[in-house]
């Protein structure tokens, strides 16, 4: 009986983490590892790496992102989408104008993005808006 129940129990917590994990990646103090005031670029890379949107939107597997495949990525979500990043948002991550997005330029656009004040680094104040975008029903929810 006591063997159940602690089955049980072990059970319940590996499933509680499970959906606990999404919340927990987008943790302010998880992301800051340095502990220096502010996310930096590769922190905030390290960080949005464990959500997988850009390969799971990588639906040809080509190693860059079209403006269709991030679209179809977003779903009902793309007026938000377009709302946070701007109307010129994929022109703009585009760095080398070849209509497609390679993942360096996709974790610098998205950096640029949330970094509102431009002083190359994420405060928290700003990472709030992270933590929004990847929880539940955010676009990377994925």
């Amino acid at each position: 009986m006591l063997n159940k129940v602690a089955t049980k129990l072990a059970a319940s917590t590996f499933a509680l983490s499970l959906v606990a994990a999404p919340v927990m990646a987008a943790n302010y103090s998880d992301w800051d590892t340095d502990g220096n005031a502010g996310i930096n670029e590769s922190e905030f890379r390290a960080g949005f790496e464990q959500n997988k949107a850009f390969d799971t939107w990588d639906a040809d597997d080509s190693g860059t992102l079209t403006q269709s495949e991030i679209e179809t990525g977003v779903g009902d979500n793309q007026q938000a989408f377009n709302e946070r990043y701007g109307d010129g948002w994929f022109g703009e991550w585009d760095a080398n104008d070849d209509d497609a997005i390679s993942e360096d330029e996709y974790y610098s656009g998205l950096y640029t993005s949330y970094d509102a004040d431009n002083n190359n680094v994420i405060e928290e104040p700003e990472f709030g808006d992270v933590g929004d975008d990847m929880g539940d029903g955010g676009w990377f929810d994925v």
